[in-house]
């Protein structure tokens, strides 16, 4: 398990450091092709291919993430943390990514974001 932890950790890092650069290229071996993304303000679910679309060559530099949580069970992880940027000073986020393994390997087959109320 803490190797699994240890695995998801590194992933959530890639994650974040592809969303700050805007690279789709960084980000696609993370994820399931069958991925899907539920916007927690929206409703929204899109696929893969709108995700990538409206990732890809928008960088966010300014990403920044605390609170990172991992829980492992089985071949099923999820990875949660809070996001925040210095261009939305007092302005929190929580993501909740689920992963599944699949032949000894990590993949990304959902993500969800919200706002946080405070």
């Amino acid at each position: 398990m803490t190797d699994d932890v240890a695995q998801l950790t590194e992933l959530n890092t890639r994650f974040i450091d592809a969303c700050r650069r805007g690279s789709w290229a960084d980000l696609k071996p993370i994820l399931s092709p069958n991925f899907s993304y539920l916007d927690g303000r929206t409703g929204q679910v899109d696929d893969i291919e709108k995700y990538a679309k409206d990732l890809d060559g928008e960088p966010d530099p300014g990403l920044e993430i605390d609170q990172v949580v991992v829980h492992v069970d089985g071949n099923t992880a999820i990875v949660s943390a809070r996001a925040f940027a210095d261009t939305r000073p007092g302005r929190f986020n929580r993501y909740l990514d689920t992963y599944e393994r699949r032949d000894d390997q990590w993949v990304c087959i959902h993500a969800s974001v919200w706002r946080i109320v405070e």
